[in-house]
């Protein structure tokens, strides 16, 4: 790395966090994505010092980077691998300027770059993708990855970066269990890391949105037994974890709602038409703030 204290770097990502934060509405109008831009600028200058990726990470073939590539793919379980010594912290430190690069992408709707920063954050983090320092971010960026392959209509594709995902979650809780890392931990001073519970809060919400979207993806390919149980998890999560938007999630209580209508199963129906008007009666109480749940991580 460039002989520049390691507290400005960090002090670089922590000022692009706040401005990929700053709402649409608040740009000049002829400048929709100013503080976009300006987040990516100095994202990249992060990126510059660090210094390059590791080569035997940077160089796989491109067929290893598809959802669910390697050893998961094939059923097998991944091996826990913790990325320890300087060149995999380093690789793991590009691995979260590569992920905020890719979602800053997606959000300026430029999906190419978005897909292109997204693929090289899995890949520099293939080998320890189930560790406590990287399995948080991996499953977010394969969640990315899903939401931009919906986008494009590519659902299958969506499905196995999903799926993946899911899988992951799973495996990782039940070998290791314990809260991972947040990936915006590896540019926070010590005294300042997260509590576990803050972590444990982080990473469950991130297993949330993968259920969200997974009820999506059953949806669109006519899953409709399938789609109802992951709607029905992921309402079930946002109440558990005080996370969700009110009428968005009356809105789906109630649809959920008509799929157990439809099932001759009217004790559900009316269970979920009974939350969806207590949850809609919130509306107006809780802060903007709090509501905005289901954006990326």
């Amino acid at each position: 790395m460039a002989n520049v204290p390691w507290a400005e770097v960090c002090e670089k990502f922590q000022a692009a966090l706040t401005l990929s934060r700053v709402e649409l509405q608040k740009n000049p109008e002829k400048e929709p994505y100013k503080s976009k831009y300006s987040a990516r600028a100095l994202l990249e200058e992060v990126k510059a010092l660090l210094g390059p990726a590791p080569e035997d990470e940077d160089e796989r073939p491109e067929a290893e980077d598809g959802p669910g590539a390697g050893d998961h793919a094939l059923g097998l379980p991944a091996e826990v691998v913790e990325p320890e010594g300087p060149v995999a912290q380093r690789a793991v430190r590009l691995a979260v300027i590569e992920f905020h690069l890719g979602v800053n992408h997606i959000d300026t709707e430029e999906l190419s770059a978005g897909e292109e920063h997204l693929v090289k954050c899995l890949r520099l983090l293939r080998r320890y993708r189930l560790s406590h320092d990287c399995i948080s971010l991996y499953i977010q960026a394969q969640n990315n990855l899903g939401i931009l392959w919906s986008e494009r209509e590519e659902i299958e594709t969506a499905q196995a970066y999903l799926e993946s995902s899911e899988a992951l979650y799973t495996q990782y809780m039940k070998e290791v269990g314990c809260p991972p890392l947040d990936p915006t931990e590896r540019f926070l001073p010590e005294e300042e890391k997260l509590t576990e519970q803050e972590r444990s809060k982080r990473f469950e919400k991130v297993y949330t949105h993968n259920l969200y979207y997974l009820a999506q993806v059953y949806q669109h390919l006519e899953m409709f037994e399938k789609a109802a149980h992951y709607c029905h998890s992921t309402l079930k999560r946002q109440l558990e974890h005080n996370a969700y938007h009110p009428i968005e999630w009356a809105i789906n209580a109630a649809t959920l709602s008509q799929f157990y209508i439809n099932k001759l199963c009217f004790m559900e129906a009316r269970h979920c038409l009974s939350a969806a008007n207590v949850i809609f009666g919130q509306t107006g109480k809780i802060s903007a703030t709090e509501d905005r749940q289901h954006r990326r991580a």
